[in-house]
């Protein structure tokens, strides 16, 4: 309700019908009205950079105000040296737990404060959305748990790819937000059209050399 709100203070600000607001955006009225009342989930991104074009303002504005930024607590803890062999997830297969013994590709030794807490598994990192936080190659150690704060990183299994993607996490009323640290990339929006759950938080990264 609140993002409908500033878009209709931006759009009655710049003298626009909601009608030239939304031949502006290329979105249906009746779209733009519902999502002015609070009774549309949050845009995609694709639809958020269009309405930020026919409203005359930037990008980054219209992603603020739709809450694509969120502070960056750190969530990884220093060690010790006591070590446990903690399983590398590599497929994931559809339907099963994710440290299920189809999906584990091999083992590595963890320092054991890390997984002190809970069961734990690791997910190789492929790509950049999350540097410079996490590099790209580096291994993860993800703690199991259902859901995270806003802020952490976590690892997201994205039902409809069947795949896992590590983001930090961002929570609306009818959404949640996954977003990269590499401003490069863009965020990815979970609702009702597309769904995903969370597997676990990062505890640790291990790069390689």
């Amino acid at each position: 309700m609140q993002f409908g709100n500033e878009i209709k203070k931006i759009r009655k600000s710049k003298g626009f019908t909601l009608r030239q607001a939304a031949l502006q955006s290329k979105v249906n009225p009746g779209y733009l009205s519902r999502l002015e009342n609070g009774k549309q989930n949050l845009p995609k991104v694709e639809t958020l950079e269009r309405l930020a074009k026919g409203l005359r303002i930037s990008k980054e504005e219209m992603f603020k105000l739709a809450g694509l930024e969120v502070s960056k607590p750190t969530n990884i803890e220093q060690i010790s040296s006591n070590f446990i062999n903690i399983p590398i997830i590599g497929e994931i297969a559809c339907g099963e737990p994710i440290t299920a013994e189809q999906n584990i590709s091999g083992y590595l030794p963890v320092p054991a404060d890390v997984v002190k807490n809970g069961n734990c598994f690791i997910l190789n990192c492929v790509g950049n959305s999350m540097e410079p936080t996490v590099s790209n190659g580096s291994q993860v150690v993800i703690r199991e748990q259902p859901d995270a704060e806003n802020g952490q990183i976590a690892a997201i299994l994205l039902e409809d790819e069947n795949t896992a993607t590590l983001k930090r996490i961002k929570k609306t009323k009818t959404s949640v937000i996954l977003l990269p640290d590499n401003p490069e990339y863009e965020p990815i929006i979970l609702n009702e059209d597309k769904r995903g759950r969370i597997l676990g938080i990062a505890k640790m990264e291990m790069k390689r050399f």
